[in-house]
């Protein structure tokens, strides 16, 4: 047999191999890729590079797993593979393939450092788990998680079986169940990582440990082969309490219709007592099953289509997008000071403008609060907060603006305004800058009319709070350069948004669709259904909130002024009821004011008000099926949709699934609108239409690219 050292490194591919001193460094570097991923090629690779260590293991005393990508170790397992799991056997292989795989590192008779730098997520991470021993960097890159259950999944290559027995149950489910990341020092601290050292001496302490514990002077918190190594969690009572709290959690937050951590509350409870094999075995099954569910199918879809929005504008291939290194905004209100909050937060210069130098200031102070908090809930050191808030500048006058690359208008909805606001910004900024109004109910074009250069001019529509909502829909008219949609997109994918581009129409696509949402909740409250029905029964479909209670977060005033647009364009199926109207004139804004649909104690909801029924003058004298009410607001809301399409106003159904998920809360677990016609069938679709349009009238006629659909038996998404 000949030694490892003696025999040629393997160079030149996707896992390395390099012994040097007895220490056997692997490094995985995907050539023609940004990260790391557990792929076929890798997996392969890697048994190749643990065959060839079993087979001269004599010659080398310790190994090192690192990364040749700086700031990525292994991001995850290779989504890709997903597509190809036709059933519940072939997902249960594909993760007993790595269960082999890890197995047979774990057992490798040397001791197996990670020296982790950046991401070390989902399967890179159970890799790690395999691994005697983890050094991670202190960079603000690394990060260490299981986020397998944000696509329907369960970790499927030991995670739910060696992550309990090294951190503890709590600590375990906490990060399966929620799918978060943790940085090297909260890590650290509940005992996933031994070790954090500087970026730049990393792959030398992980050498160094490795011949430590080969030598036996450094001794791992190995993970015990059964149960958690938290001894109270051991104690009689103690473990169930433990997964009845967690189960409640669950329940309460996902109402039952995400299937993935129950099955990993299930897993973990039957396997923690189990030898690691067999409970392996209840992993893969669980794996298998999870990946060919209707609700994974639904979320990995929509990863593939977000991936998809940002990577692919549908844009001309020859379009460039300008760079962006400085924003002027002009608005300090709440929606101006959100956008320069994350503006700045991901390293571009802010210029932030009103009227009198003290709403200039207020607006700042609320910048720099915000960025303050953000920057220290992750943990960043002082030096960089204050680079931080150094990115935010405010100004009364439009000085500095001629160096901007964007501006972006955040005033109040009021046309006259907003024209003399595009006149200022055009003449004080540069002839390159983009010029971008956040509007969510005025046609763009109509905004442009006050520019010499409409060309320039552009909707970026941020959702409120800015900071938390994901979406940026990006509005172009028949005059916007594509230079200026491709800046555009640019620069809110920079900022950490999920963009997609629509074109001009009222209510643009997002607002649109959710006008006959709102509509048909408050007709139903006209009929005599309580609020709090409509609203658990949305919740139950898979809503964040009702539609009752959005109406409140919204604000009135607000949701009644989008409802006017959206009525004066679609006379003939969006014609509201007084209920806003009503409510209104008593001034109730909803939880802006503390009076809405809703009582509000101090801020906080608690309750519905009785004194509305009065108000609109239908007490609540009837229950709906839940179904009924469902079908009404589910089904007019994708109606709707599949006429934007039709319209030409969305690009593609993979847009209109993003903007819905990502901008008011379509229940992802169904995938979208498109997506949910797609797997029930727009036949039946149709078929459920026709039945509500006989009885509540022409609002529900079935949109003519629906029918075709249907008759033709074809998917929106053909692929």
């Amino acid at each position: 047999m000949t030694p490892v050292d003696e025999m040629d490194p393997i160079l030149g591919r996707t896992v390395q191999l390099d012994v040097e001193d007895g220490v056997a460094v692997v490094r995985i570097d995907q050539p023609g890729k940004s990260v790391n991923v557990l792929s076929a090629q890798v997996v392969e690779e890697m048994a190749e590079v643990i065959e060839r260590l079993e087979a001269g293991k004599e010659g080398v005393r310790a190994a090192v797993i690192t990364s040749g990508k700086p700031g990525v170790w292994i991001a995850g397992a290779d989504v890709d593979q997903l597509k190809d799991i036709d059933s519940a056997a072939d997902g249960a292989e594909l993760a007993r393939t790595g269960h082999r795989l890890l197995a047979r590192l774990e057992g490798l008779g040397v001791p197996v450092v990670a020296a982790i730098d950046g991401a070390a997520l989902g399967g890179g991470l159970e890799v790690a788990l395999a691994c005697a021993y983890r050094v991670a960097s202190d960079s603000p890159k690394t990060k260490l998680g299981l986020p397998e259950v944000q696509l329907g999944l369960l970790p499927g290559a030991g995670g739910t079986q060696r992550l309990p027995r090294l951190v503890g149950l709590r600590a375990a489910l906490d990060l399966m169940l929620t799918g978060k990341q943790l940085d090297a020092k909260r890590a650290r601290k509940i005992g996933l990582v031994d070790e954090i050292v500087p970026t730049p001496i990393l792959l030398a302490r992980a050498r160094a440990a490795a011949l430590e514990l080969a030598d036996y002077h450094l001794h791992p918190r190995a993970g015990r082969p059964r149960g958690s190594p938290r001894w109270p969690e051991n104690l009689p009572g103690a473990r169930g309490f433990i997964f009845r709290k967690a189960r409640a959690g669950v329940l309460e937050k996902t109402h039952g219709l995400f299937p993935a951590p129950l099955r990993i509350l299930d897993v973990v409870s039957a396997g923690l007592d189990l030898p690691l094999a067999e409970a392996l075995e209840l992993e893969a099954r669980a794996f298998g099953e999870l990946a060919v569910s209707p609700e994974s199918k639904s979320l990995t879809h929509l990863f593939f289509a977000s991936t998809a929005a940002k990577n692919d504008p549908m844009l001309p291939s020859d379009v460039e997008a300008a760079e962006i290194d400085r924003v002027g905004i002009v608005g300090s209100g709440f929606m101006g000071a959100g956008i320069a909050t994350v503006t700045a937060e991901n390293g571009i210069r802010v210029r932030l403008k009103d009227i009198t130098p003290e709403a200039v200031a207020r607006g700042v102070a609320t910048t720099r609060e915000s960025l303050r908090k953000r920057a220290e809930r992750r943990r960043r050191k002082d030096f960089e907060i204050v680079q931080l808030l150094d990115r935010i500048e405010g100004t009364a006058e439009y000085s500095g603006f001629r160096a901007t690359d964007l501006v972006v208008e955040a005033v109040f909805e009021d046309l006259e305004l907003k024209h003399r606001v595009i006149r200022e910004m055009e003449e004080s900024a540069s002839p390159e800058t983009v010029l971008a109004t956040n509007t969510s109910t005025i046609p763009i074009a109509r905004i442009a009319e006050a520019a010499s250069h409409p060309e320039r001019v552009i909707g970026i529509h941020f959702f409120s709070p800015v900071e938390q909502m994901p979406l940026v829909e990006i509005i172009v008219t028949g005059q916007t350069e594509p230079s200026v949609a491709a800046t555009s997109h640019s620069f809110a994918k920079r900022i950490g948004k999920t963009p997609i581009i629509v074109n001009d129409a009222p209510g643009f696509y997002v607002n649109r669709i959710l006008g006959p949402y709102m509509n048909e909740a408050a007709l139903l409250l006209e009929q005599g259904v309580p609020m709090e029905e409509i609203d658990s029964a949305m919740v139950a479909w898979g809503f964040p909130v009702g539609p009752i209670t959005l109406y409140d977060e919204v604000g009135l005033d607000v949701a009644a002024k989008s409802g006017q647009v959206l009525a004066a364009a679609f006379a003939e199926r969006l014609q509201p009821g007084s209920v806003l109207t009503r409510l209104l004139e008593d001034d109730r804004k909803g939880r802006k004011n503390g009076r809405g649909f809703y009582k509000y104690d101090d801020g906080k909801k608690a309750g519905p008000d009785e004194s509305v029924y009065a108000l609109i003058g239908s007490p609540p004298a009837r229950s709906v099926p839940p179904e009924e009410i469902q079908e009404r607001l589910a089904l007019g809301m994708i109606n709707e949709a599949v006429r934007t399409l039709e319209d030409g106003v969305l690009r593609s159904a993979r847009d209109g699934d993003v903007g819905a998920v990502f901008g008011i809360g379509f229940p992802p677990v169904r995938g979208g609108p498109f997506w949910y016609l797609d797997e029930t069938g727009a036949a039946r679709v149709v078929d459920r239409l026709r039945a509500l349009e006989a009885v509540h009238g022409a609002r529900f006629e079935p949109a003519p690219l629906l029918i075709e659909k249907a008759e033709k038996g074809e998917r929106f998404h053909p692929d």
